[in-house]
């Protein structure tokens, strides 16, 4: 299960960078004044490189065999 968890969150890793790359490019390719342009990008970049290790540094400290280690971590009840 674990192994599941990882590739569901490479996948949203991949999302992640994949959005990181359009935001630069747009940043780039249509803002009027390249010292903007750079100064953009680099904030962002920034930002974005600080929260993109805090998430991933937060998810790899969950502790995920006592999440879904069990297939339910919820206790099962009769619906009412």
């Amino acid at each position: 299960m674990q192994l599941i968890a990882w590739a569901l969150y490479s996948v949203l890793i991949i999302t992640y960078l994949a959005s990181a790359g359009f935001v630069v490019f747009h940043i780039l390719r249509y803002s009027l004044c390249r010292t903007n342009a750079i100064f953009g990008v680099s904030f962002f970049l920034a930002v974005f490189m600080l929260l993109f290790f805090i998430n991933l540094s937060l998810f790899s400290n969950l502790p995920l065999d006592k999440l879904i280690g069990n297939g339910i971590p919820f206790p099962r009840s009769s619906g009412f």
